[in-house]
């Protein structure tokens, strides 16, 4: 994550998953056989256990240990540049949120949600975050609007949507954000120059991407190319 701010400034994408004592960890896999030396979900496992575990790679490499939300949070705090988007699974948006309010990060944080449930307590939960919502087709768009009663939020919008709904989206006064991500999301379904060409005059604030650094240089040829 540091090498990343050091790289852009980017907004840095977390999964959070809690134990079963409560406690927020950086894991994007309910089930952890696949990226610690333990087994099973994280949720059955209390602090001491998940402190115990380390972090392997896809080659079996054993790193360092699980991260502590709370300490990815404190980091945040003392970077002024740093911004987060906090993919929070399984985790209470109040549970979430509660660490980056008492951190003064709420102006610096997008929580994704995917259900009208989960988005109403997360608009409830941190009235100065930006809660991203899920919008599949135009309804979508006067649900959350009517939700977020005034205030600001953003349209999470499938890649494959039809275009007029990110103008749609965008002229509700959403903060409009997408993806180039492919299947597992461990690559980008395209190449970055395809990826900025799809992008390019659509109203799109925010980009998620796994070649951040590419996709930038892209960007900017297309826009010395147009002047």
């Amino acid at each position: 994550m540091r090498h990343t701010l050091w790289s852009g400034p980017f907004m840095m994408e977390i999964d959070l998953t809690s134990d079963a004592d409560g406690t927020i960890f950086l894991m994007h896999d309910q089930d952890i056989d696949r990226v610690t030396t333990g087994h099973g979900p994280l949720a059955a496992l209390d602090n001491l256990a998940v402190r115990a575990l380390r972090m392997k790679n896809s080659q079996g490499e054993v790193r360092g240990r699980v991260t502590a939300y709370r300490d990815v949070v404190r980091w945040a705090a003392g970077e002024p540049t740093a911004r987060l988007m906090l993919d929070i699974k399984a985790v209470a948006p109040a549970d979430a949120l509660a660490p980056v309010r008492q951190a003064g990060l709420s102006g610096r944080v997008v929580v994704l949600t995917f259900a009208r449930d989960v988005a109403h307590a997360a608009f409830a939960a941190d009235p100065d975050v930006l809660v991203s919502v899920l919008i599949t087709g135009p309804a979508d768009i006067g649900l959350y609007v009517t939700m977020a009663a005034g205030r600001r939020f953003a349209a999470y919008i499938p890649r494959h949507a039809d275009p007029a709904l990110f103008h749609a989206a965008h002229n509700a006064g959403a903060v409009v954000i997408t993806d180039l991500l492919g299947t597992g999301a461990l690559t980008d379904a395209m190449s970055p120059e395809a990826g900025a060409r799809w992008a390019h005059g659509l109203p799109i604030d925010i980009l998620v991407t796994n070649t951040p650094i590419q996709l930038r240089a892209a960007f900017q040829s297309i826009l010395h190319a147009t002047g």
